[in-house]
């Protein structure tokens, strides 16, 4: 009996550590920074995650708690985000645009102790509108590379005006270059919505009228 006991123990360990460990996971020891860039006609969006394992957990907080009181407040977490968005290089069609901070959300500690924790920051980059032709987008991050690892990626635009036309990344992922297409409006597009708007000022004009007149008639 015990011998089959320990027979099954061993069965499932070696079940255990042949089994492979999920694709999403990273090391204990690496600081993940993972961004997702969303482009549309007048701005470029941001979205950082930023995950860190579980032996360096200890010292990201430290870089976070700065008055070292053992908790983040608002402020601490406002002025990390920015020392982040600091070492981000980020332009369009050659020219450097301005990042600003949208939010920053913090897990509990204990979360970030165990490795599942996620710092998520958002941040946004008002441009110049792009217009219709080829453009590119080059983004760069730098923050805490001693202790870090990086994705870059781009979402499906909304607008669907934008084509994505090719991506090329560094081989640490640093940085992520993007190549994209802004369609021209079709002309009977320009003139249905032309349409649209004067017959909306129509309706408004009609249901206006009679409360004017009957206004009138009282006075």
């Amino acid at each position: 009996m015990n011998v089959r006991r320990i027979f099954v123990s061993f069965a499932v360990l070696g079940v255990w550590l042949s089994t492979p460990a999920p694709a999403g996971a990273h090391r204990v020891d690496e600081y993940l920074q993972a961004t997702r860039l969303s482009i549309d006609i007048e701005r470029v969006g941001l979205e950082i995650d930023l995950t860190a394992g579980v032996a360096v957990a200890p010292k990201v907080f430290a870089w976070i708690d700065t008055n070292r009181d053992g908790q983040i407040s608002n402020t601490e977490g406002e002025a990390y985000a920015r020392q982040l968005l600091r070492s981000v290089v980020l332009s369009v069609d050659g020219r450097p645009v301005p990042i600003t901070l949208v939010e920053i959300r913090l897990p509990p500690f204990r979360d970030m102790s165990l490795g599942i924790g996620t710092i998520r920051v958002r941040a946004t980059a008002n441009v110049s509108a792009t217009g219709a032709g080829r453009h590119h987008v080059s983004y760069f991050n730098t923050h805490r590379s001693e202790s870090s690892v990086y994705l870059v990626n781009a979402l499906v635009p909304a607008d669907p005006r934008i084509q994505i036309a090719g991506q090329r990344r560094d081989s640490a992922q640093h940085g992520l270059t993007l190549d994209y297409t802004v369609r021209a409006d079709a002309p009977w597009a320009r003139t249905c919505s032309l349409l649209a708007g004067l017959a909306m000022a129509g309706v408004l004009g009609v249901m206006r009228w009679p409360r004017t007149n009957v206004e009138r008639t009282v006075t």
